[in-house]
């Protein structure tokens, strides 16, 4: 049963992540490789709390998700005035440095990470049990969730679509692209913290792995896999991309072979998609409530 609920909270992590990430990719045109930075963000700055301040589960959270946006704003404003791969090269170098930094600074715990973290407390009351963590993951999911699809049904989701489109007419009308840009990616970058404080209370340990570049495509994966434009096309994704891989524990592969098997799989999932099915498994403007 523990598995089984540890492997829920990973898949309602990574629907927040990929939902997040949708808005940007899906929605605004930007392809971003620096999730998996800014959710290691989020994660540290929780450990660090946590082990040295405060586990208050909302507090903490609130703190991460402020540590999010102020590095996102930092990624932002020189960058979103790029284009296309100009963009994405940029992301790269961001993630590359983050990764750098939680492997070698003394305060993240180097390559060894951050372990005995405590418990996460919410209103006071300590959350031990797993099942209650993952009522707490499910929970910011959802959020994640109702607040894309609000602003995807929006004027300003309209508007995110017309600079995917064309962003020369966008500011043609007086509207200012860069502004959008920027507000797009803080709103990502906000959730993807947030999750990393969801990831490490579920762990109560924390290390640089979890956050390489690797994991910024994987996010990727769920997003194009999914279908870009399509909130519930991310949390289809997230669930089978994390469920399908887990088969192989109970096939009779090697224990080292495993992850790297892994790879392969998410690796031949993206070539399929984006030359056969490039709408992902649920096409844009299939979300419900539009």
């Amino acid at each position: 049963m523990d598995y089984a609920i540890y492997i829920g909270t990973l898949i309602a992590i990574y629907t927040t992540l990929a939902i997040s990430l949708n808005l940007l990719v899906g929605y605004t045109g930007l392809i971003s490789v620096a999730q998996a930075g800014i959710y290691g963000i989020g994660a540290y700055v929780t450990a660090l709390l946590a082990i040295h301040f405060t586990h208050d589960l909302l507090l903490t959270m609130a703190i991460s998700a402020v540590a999010g946006l102020l590095i996102s704003l930092l990624v932002a404003l020189p960058s979103l005035r790029l284009r296309n791969e100009y963009f994405l090269i940029a992301t790269i170098g961001f993630q590359s440095i983050l990764f750098a930094l939680f492997m070698n600074l003394e305060i993240t715990g180097g390559p060894n990470g951050l372990y005995d973290i405590p418990h996460p407390t919410l209103f006071g009351i300590t959350i031990r049990s797993s099942g209650a963590k993952f009522a707490c993951a499910v929970a910011l999911a959802l959020v994640c969730y109702l607040a894309a699809l609000r602003v995807v049904g929006s004027p300003f989701g309209r508007l995110l679509r017309a600079v995917r489109e064309d962003q020369t007419a966008v500011a043609s009308l007086g509207r200012s692209v860069f502004r959008i840009k920027v507000s797009v990616f803080v709103f990502s970058a906000v959730f993807a913290a947030a999750a990393g404080t969801i990831y490490v209370f579920s762990l109560t340990a924390i290390d640089p792995v979890a956050f390489t570049l690797d994991e910024s495509i994987f996010i990727i994966t769920l997003v194009i896999v999914g279908g870009t434009g399509s909130l519930n096309g991310s949390v289809l994704a997230a669930a089978l991309l994390i469920l399908l891989p887990e088969t192989f524990k109970f096939l009779p592969i090697p224990d080292a072979v495993a992850p790297q098997l892994r790879q392969v799989f998410y690796g031949l999932l993206l070539v399929l998609f984006t030359r056969y099915r490039r709408q992902g498994l649920i096409g844009e403007y299939k979300d419900v409530l539009k």
